[in-house]
């Protein structure tokens, strides 16, 4: 089966204003390990889309090339746009400050408090007094469900789940256009990981967010995609809302999915 009949929607008919971002014939190698050959894709304004595939396909490598982490071998990936990785240091800080990233243990620094945690980047920016920051940390700790007297605890004296929680707080510090998300619920048991998605599609829907997360788990990807975006053999086989993923013939996606393909059919 052609990839072309494999993806549905074809990207190439977005209005340009509804792509946040724009990945063109993105090519990653390390060594003789090719990642990603011709890879396409587009994630469109507003949506919460999944980023899916076996177990070293390439997933958290492209999501390091979206956020300007690391730089494909060749291709473009356009951000609002823009292309990060040729432009000044200043006005890809810029850029930065309009997205937001949840890593997947929370990547908090351990010696600062919650509170200095959210902190963090407004103080970067260097364009706030303390009083203003404190209002906007508490804001954001609000946001994420967390109480006043969380700000002084140290990452070690937290759950797995409120360690998520902040670091959410931290990627929204900034009010950021996109959210990315890498594995959101690992590590967290059901009822936190339910608990925790409830809580991204609220925000998702308060602050009118773009989200794109990475997960290898199907209570999470059935519970939150509203797209999903299918990584196999080094580009995109599938790209299509979730319950369409059910009726696309293809050995991977029968193989991946069989466990919640019922479920999948039922939305």
């Amino acid at each position: 089966m052609s990839e072309s009949s494999i993806q549905n929607t074809p990207q190439e008919n977005i209005p340009d204003q509804d792509v946040i971002c724009d990945i063109q014939n993105v090519c990653t190698e390390f060594g003789e390990n090719i990642v990603h050959h011709n890879l396409n894709l587009k994630v469109r304004r507003g949506d919460i889309t999944a980023l899916v595939g076996r177990s070293g396909c390439g997933k958290t490598t492209l999501l390091r090339h979206i956020i300007g982490l690391t730089k494909p071998k060749s291709g473009n990936v356009l951000l609002f746009g823009e292309n990060m990785h040729i432009m000044e240091r200043v006005a890809q800080r810029r850029l930065m400050n309009r997205f937001g990233v949840l890593f997947q243990q929370g990547a908090l620094f351990s010696a600062l408090s919650v509170f200095d945690n959210v902190a963090f980047p407004l103080r970067e920016l260097k364009q706030f007094d303390e009083s203003v920051i404190y209002q906007l940390v508490m804001h954001k700790l609000a946001l994420v469900e967390l109480e006043p007297r969380d700000a002084g605890l140290l990452p070690a004296e937290i759950s797995g789940g409120m360690v998520k929680r902040v670091g959410l707080a931290r990627a929204l510090a900034l009010e950021p256009e996109l959210l990315v998300l890498d594995e959101p619920t690992a590590g967290l048991d059901p009822d936190r990981s339910h608990n925790f998605i409830d809580l991204v599609k609220q925000l998702k829907k308060s602050l009118g967010l773009t989200v794109l997360f990475v997960t290898h788990d199907m209570d999470t990807l059935a519970s939150l995609a509203e797209r999903v975006v299918v990584l196999e053999d080094k580009h995109i086989i599938a790209d299509c809302p979730l319950r369409e993923l059910a009726g696309i013939d293809h050995p991977f996606i029968i193989n991946f999915f069989q466990s919640i393909r019922s479920r999948l059919e039922r939305l």
